[in-house]
């Protein structure tokens, strides 16, 4: 036994200095995962590369179905609105403006006291006041030259669409505001220009179009167009053909106004 035991002590003092040596470099590094070898920043920006795409499909995935679940909404009410229309007897394709400046010409247009809230006599307040409430300048052309006197204008409600119409960027007040100007001739005979802002829907024209309301026997006949922001109406009781002589003349007079006043 004593010989095996000096034998074993003999053989670990032969090689005790290689287990004392630190191991080698190259070995350490042959150890390591492949992975670990190279530099982490590739693995980085694929990582970031996949979540960026990731998130980027996210959002356009989600403003694509807003933008698809919006335009379904739209189409559903704007359908509605149409078939309530159609069942009430009217043409969807007519704002609700239009139909309301036939009714304001029918209420007003026989008034002998009454006819209107602020005279001619005071043209200047007129528009600064309904300008200001309407949230966009107004102007009453003046037709003196052809026949027609400003007999001056009033302030009116609209109908239930604007509450419902109004646009972003309109005040519900601007919305639910509408302007009436009234004209007279030397025989008596009257027309009425009727003013919106944001009550004007998808279907109105830029052309003019006409709409007739008879009311207790008597007809009123609307042209209406749309102008910039402002939508308007001018109705009368006498034909179309010196209806559309009107309407020309009062939106070219309006334009020259408008030009007139924007030039520097």
């Amino acid at each position: 036994m004593l010989g095996w035991r000096e034998q074993r002590e003999s053989l670990k003092a032969l090689h005790r200095d290689w287990l004392d040596e630190p191991v080698p470099p190259s070995l350490t590094t042959a150890l390591r995962p492949p992975a670990a070898n190279g530099p982490r920043w590739p693995r980085a920006w694929a990582a970031a590369l996949l979540l960026a795409v990731g998130l980027g499909a996210g959002v356009a995935g989600g403003w694509g179905g807003h933008a698809w679940w919006y335009g379904k909404k739209e189409a559903a009410e704007m359908a509605a609105a149409a078939a309530a229309a159609r069942a009430a007897g009217r043409d969807p394709s007519i704002p609700e403006y239009v139909r309301d400046a036939a009714i304001a010409h029918a209420v007003y247009q026989p008034e002998k006291r009454h006819p209107v809230e602020v005279g001619a006599d005071q043209a200047d307040h007129l528009m600064q006041w309904l300008s200001k409430r309407l949230g966009q300048p107004l102007y009453a052309p003046m037709l003196r030259d052809y026949g027609w006197k400003l007999v001056g204008g009033r302030l009116l409600p609209a109908g239930d669409d604007a509450a419902a119409g109004t646009s972003a960027g309109a005040s519900t007040g601007t919305a639910l505001a509408r302007a009436q100007f009234m004209y007279e001739n030397e025989a008596g005979e009257r027309f009425t220009l009727y003013v919106s802002t944001g009550a004007a829907s998808p279907e109105a024209p830029v052309a003019f179009r006409l709409m007739q309301r008879v009311e207790a026997g008597q007809t009123t006949r609307s042209l209406f167009w749309i102008d910039g922001k402002l939508a308007y109406a001018l109705s009368g009781n006498f034909d179309e053909r010196r209806l559309r002589v009107l309407t020309d003349l009062v939106h070219a007079r309006i334009g020259m106004i408008a030009r007139a006043s924007s030039a520097p």
